[in-house]
């Protein structure tokens, strides 16, 4: 019982970690990001190749750091004057283009089949308190990028970012570069979102496009929505509900005695419902 708190607590603090990150861009600057697994993928590829190639683990996570801010600017910098409800089309068309590259291209990380055996950073060192001391880990990641985005949001540079979400024409009169604007919230929320994409493929050790589906990204934005666009602390906590909710209706299967496809689909209806419970009654 014990471990699975801790594969829980886990879990949730990764998600929390990109949550967080989508809060940034959707919460505080008013982007439509429906493509936020692709730079979770991004941070998990980038982190488990070079790690499985004999490269420090930290050096891994500053390259997909690297290569997300890269992915952002070249979704923001075409995009970013687009409409809200173009700008959703837009990211999640990059995001699926990226999932399936990775899942078509057998040479860059085994395809559909995925990267096995992943390892894990200082295993050596931790023996049986490994997953104790990742916890302790991603908590700690939590806690940066917690107070890294809340700095920023608060910061002037994050009133900007406030400002264009609630009212992007007027803005731009009175002398802002909405669209420089718009491009730095992308990159900062793409380098966050990579860091929990690392962290996640050496903890699960084991990671293949289909980890990274559109599916992902409807559980971060439930995250935020119940949480509340642009409220930090609240996402930590929908981070939460989503992730329990998540990992412990697998427990139905046995009280229930019901079928594993009716199970999975039980709980994207659960989660669903939330959701629009949320909406409607905090809109």
């Amino acid at each position: 019982m014990v471990a699975f708190l801790i594969h829980l607590a886990i879990m949730a603090g990764i998600f929390t970690i990109v949550a967080l990150s989508l809060n940034f861009q959707v919460g505080v600057t008013g982007l439509s990001n429906f493509g936020q697994a692709a730079f979770f993928a991004i941070g998990a590829y980038t982190s488990a190749l070079m790690y499985m190639a004999g490269i420090p683990f930290i050096v891994g996570v500053v390259a997909g750091m690297v290569f997300s801010a890269l992915f952002a600017l070249v979704i923001a910098l075409p995009t970013s004057n687009l409409r809200e409800d173009y700008w959703a089309i837009v990211s999640i068309a990059a995001a699926e283009s990226l999932r399936l590259f990775i899942n078509n291209e057998k040479w860059l990380a085994e395809g559909p089949f995925g990267l096995r055996g992943i390892p894990r950073p200082f295993s050596s060192l931790f023996g049986d308190y490994y997953n104790l001391f990742y916890l302790v880990l991603v908590l700690v990641c939590v806690v940066i990028a917690y107070f890294f985005l809340e700095r920023l949001a608060k910061s002037p540079f994050g009133r900007v970012l406030r400002g264009i979400r609630e009212a992007e024409v007027l803005m731009s009169a009175l002398g802002k570069h909405v669209f420089r604007f718009k491009i730095i919230a992308m990159v900062v929320g793409g380098i966050v979102a990579s860091v929990g994409g690392s962290l996640y493929a050496h903890y699960i050790t084991f990671i293949s496009p289909e980890h990274f589906a559109p599916t992902v990204t409807f559980l971060l934005w439930t995250m935020v929505i119940i949480g509340g666009r642009g409220n930090a602390s609240g996402v930590v906590v929908g981070s939460i509900v989503i992730t329990v909710l998540n990992s412990s209706t697998r427990f139905v299967k046995d009280w229930l005695m019901l079928p594993t496809d009716l199970v999975a689909a039980l709980r994207t209806l659960i989660i669903g419902a939330l959701t629009i419970f949320f909406v409607v009654v905090r809109p």
